[in-house]
């Protein structure tokens, strides 16, 4: 079966191999009329091979629509309580992120408990589209009790993979990939129901619907259930894809920070010109990275302004020369202002970090620039600050070869990662891949403010 990126498959061409068709419901072009959230909806038909046995209402929805939930909850019918829906998100947003397999692979599995939801996530995701599976379980009339049962963020970008730089694809950035396990007389009742391929078919069809052609997220090496459910879905689907690893180091702030660092340090991130500078320099190194999306200085620096209104302590930090050029600079996230990480069925060294409490807040740095024995420097200095100013004590560091700083990132602790990509055009994603190649190793863009 094949595609393009705007035609929606029909289901004549999909009753091959999936089994069932579930609706669905986009919510869009939301607005206030005369004092009231009003928005349309669009429905669709979307194939899935999920064996769940009951109704699941499917919709999506952008993330901004949070904050005003409770028209479209009643549209649906459903309870319009909005403390009741956001505290179903957080429940099924903490479910483990499983890092390990049936056989023993993987150091660890981990819940994400974020703080201020929607506030926190939107902080930095302004631009994603929340898609739910939700199982209307109540028998009312109206106000129906429900349960979030899939849980997606679809955070669509830009990206510019040519040559000429005006040369524009869009793409969607896949994260929050939750199912939850609620339990029944000692049931999980929605695992091994095939739901992650269910949200899988959804993704999919926002994909047709929007005409993109590139998605990619970001999962565990060893998550056995994201596995399948992509290889399945993606085939059946007709579309190419492949993983690419990348490891996520962390080092411990208490040993491996500097107090001399510490003190040459200089927020930026209010001062116009030193941003623009450090953007700069950025962007001449990262712009042929795979799906790298800061495309212009006004939309970076609205992100940072936006990370920093809601963590304070977040922003762009740089040493500087005399002068006051900068010398080495990175853009510091400070995740235990967003969450509180929690370990799972940890192995090795991670048994110990657990006892020891120091990974329940992290720090993570991005977009680094400087020389490599600068930039050791400014690392070094930004993880006394974390650990002396917030108790984080923790730094965490996505890294792959081919990466300058990939020797002074690595560390004892390690989690192994893989982007997966789905894709349309397989020569394409070969050619891009080429093009962001370092000494031979083709450069993803790992900094995501949330993975």
């Amino acid at each position: 079966m094949t595609t393009t990126t705007t035609d929606i498959p029909t289901l004549e061409e999909l009753r091959d191999v999936f089994d069932k068709r579930r609706p669905y419901f986009h919510i869009k072009n939301g607005r206030t009329e005369e004092g009231l959230f009003k928005f349309d909806v669009n429905e669709s038909l979307v194939a899935s091979e999920d064996s769940f046995e009951e109704d699941l209402l499917l919709i999506s929805f952008p993330i901004a629509y949070m904050e005003t939930i409770g028209p479209i909850l009643h549209h649906f019918g459903l309870n319009t309580s909005k403390e009741n829906f956001l505290e179903q998100c957080r429940e099924v947003i903490a479910v483990a992120e499983n890092h390990q397999n049936e056989q023993g692979g993987g150091k660890m599995s981990f819940q994400s408990l974020f703080y201020n939801i929607p506030e926190s996530i939107l902080s930095v995701n302004y631009d994603a589209i929340i898609v739910l599976a939700i199982h209307v379980y109540g028998k009312q009339e109206e106000a129906k009790d429900y349960r979030i049962v899939g849980y997606i963020h679809a955070n669509e970008f830009d990206f510019a993979p040519y040559e000429d730089e005006s040369k524009i694809e869009r793409g969607y950035y896949y994260n929050m990939l939750r199912v939850t396990e609620h339990v029944e007389n000692g049931v999980k009742i929605y695992r091994r129901k095939k739901i992650f391929s269910l949200m899988f078919s959804i993704l999919h069809h926002l994909v047709y619907q929007n005409g993109v052609n590139f998605c990619f997220a970001c999962m565990g090496k060893e998550n056995q259930s994201i596995k399948e459910a992509l290889h399945r879905n993606t085939h059946l689907h007709g579309e190419y894809y492949e993983r690419l690893p990348f490891t996520m180091y962390s080092k411990i702030n208490r040993f491996y920070g500097s107090k001399k660092e510490y003190q040459n340090l200089v927020d930026i991130t209010h001062d116009e010109p030193q941003m623009r500078a450090y953007y700069k320099k950025m962007h001449a190194k990262m712009k042929k990275y795979l799906f790298y999306n800061h495309l212009s200085f006004e939309s970076f620096q609205k992100l940072m302004l936006s990370m920093k209104a809601y963590s304070p302590s977040s922003g762009v930090y740089a040493h500087l020369d005399a002068s006051g050029n900068i010398i080495s600079a990175s853009t510091a996230m400070n995740w235990g202002e967003f969450l509180e990480f929690q370990i799972v069925n940890p192995k090795g060294v991670f048994i110990l970090a657990q006892k020891s409490g120091i990974m329940k807040h992290f720090f993570k740095p991005m977009m680094g620039i400087g020389k490599p024995e600068d930039y050791k420097k400014l690392l070094k200095g930004l993880c006394y600050k974390y650990h002396k100013e917030s108790g984080v004590g923790v730094t965490v560091i996505s890294t792959s070869e081919g990466d300058e700083y990939y020797d002074i990132n690595k560390s004892l602790l390690d989690d192994q990662y893989a982007y997966f990509i789905i894709c349309n055009d397989e020569q394409k994603l070969q050619q891009f891949k080429k093009r962001s190649e370092v000494n031979g190793h083709p450069m993803l863009f790992l900094d995501q403010p949330i993975i």
